[in-house]
């Protein structure tokens, strides 16, 4: 794939994600809606109403707030509550509240829990036809949240999984996957476990690089005897994007399977952090936004949707992640489409993992790799 580098400064932020009811501009967005044909402000007052949704702290998070939150509020009268965590925290959370009133409105997940989520019947199927701009949304990136030929998922930022690592530390920067597994970085290894998606990623990285596919069972043994050289040299086992942030950040590891976006933003802030893309290629990661069943604000979720798909709000996002996002219709900043590849045709040489076919696997997988670092 092609090597992009950052050049937009930005600042990691880390506040517990709260956000209050701002000033209603009553009557716009159901004007536009109405207009437009699509849309569900016209359906209703949305003024005075909350919407819980689960995302990702960190400078992901602010600018999700910033990008979509902020001119959602504005614009409708209502409240969002941001709850930040992780995509597992949020899957448990709902398989706890199911039949219930659901812990989350909308809830974040990333290819990797989907088909669980899915499976528990804590995600709606998605309409689509309430989603005004869903047309426009990279169908690559639409088919990750795809189960069973049924669409559940409104794919929102699309990134690389590759090696973060410390350019203060590290002479030479890795070039491949297997490069983590060098003796000269032992005692200095972040290495996620596979309940995490980064984890997972890693770990098809490395088959990749080897030739295979994670759906071999041949392959993936050959990745798990490469990981267990790294049994006495993992210094740290961070189970979200937040926790890698901060084992770089503060030196407890040297090199991480990391994303790349997340990865810039430290960079750009003035951290020492550095990011490759590995040879044998990236492992695509993707963000995609969920309806939860039973939620009691369907029509507010739907509504919140509509600001998440719109080329209008996407590239603030992405201004302030270094992500591309979703619509293929996006304009970004020059700076930002000089670097960042997106739209049509972009991601059509990713590396994904088939997360569909080993989610029935990973239960044993995360025993084996329990095995290994436990």
């Amino acid at each position: 794939m092609t090597s992009r580098s950052p050049r937009r400064a930005a600042r990691p932020l880390t506040r517990t994600l709260a956000v209050t009811t701002a000033l209603a501009l009553t009557g716009s967005l159901a004007a536009c809606s109405a207009d437009d044909g699509g849309g569900e402000a016209a359906a209703g007052d949305l003024s005075g109403r909350t919407l819980k949704v689960a995302v990702y702290a960190g400078s992901w998070g602010e600018s999700f707030n910033k990008a979509f939150v902020e001119p959602f509020e504005e614009e409708t009268g209502a409240t969002v509550e941001l709850v930040p965590g992780g995509p597992a925290d949020w899957l448990t959370a709902l398989r706890s509240t199911k039949d219930g009133t659901p812990a989350y409105d909308v809830v974040a997940f990333t290819p990797n829990v989907i088909p669980s989520a899915v499976s528990a019947g804590v995600v709606a199927e998605l309409d689509t036809a309430r989603i005004e701009q869903f047309d426009q949304l990279n169908t690559v990136l639409a088919e990750q949240s795809n189960v069973g030929g049924t669409q559940y998922g409104v794919p929102l930022t699309v990134g690389s999984t590759g090696i973060a690592y410390r350019t203060d530390k590290v002479d030479e920067p890795p070039t491949d996957w297997s490069d983590l597994l060098d003796p000269a970085y032992c005692g200095h290894v972040a290495v996620s476990p596979l309940t995490f998606n980064t984890g997972v990623e890693f770990l098809a990285g490395l088959i990749n690089e080897a030739g295979g596919t994670i759906t071999n069972p041949d392959d993936v043994d050959a990745a798990f005897k490469q990981l267990e050289t790294l049994k006495d040299c993992a210094s740290t086992f961070p189970a979200d994007g937040t926790s890698v942030e901060t084992a770089l950040s503060n030196g407890d590891a040297w090199v991480a399977a990391h994303w790349d976006g997340r990865a810039f933003v430290q960079q750009n802030a003035g951290e020492p952090i550095g990011f490759a893309y590995p040879a044998s290629g990236s492992v695509g990661a993707l963000t995609s936004l969920f309806v939860t069943e039973g939620t009691q604000e369907e029509e507010l979720a739907y509504t919140f949707l509509d600001y998440v798909a719109s080329s209008e709000y996407q590239p603030v996002f992405s201004e302030g992640t270094w992500y591309a996002a979703s619509n293929d219709q996006n304009e970004y900043p020059a700076q930002f489409d000089e670097q960042i590849t997106s739209g049509k045709g972009a991601y059509d040489d990713f590396v994904w993992v088939d997360y569909e076919a080993i989610t029935p696997q990973l239960p044993d997988l995360q025993a084996r790799w329990q095995e290994i670092f436990g």
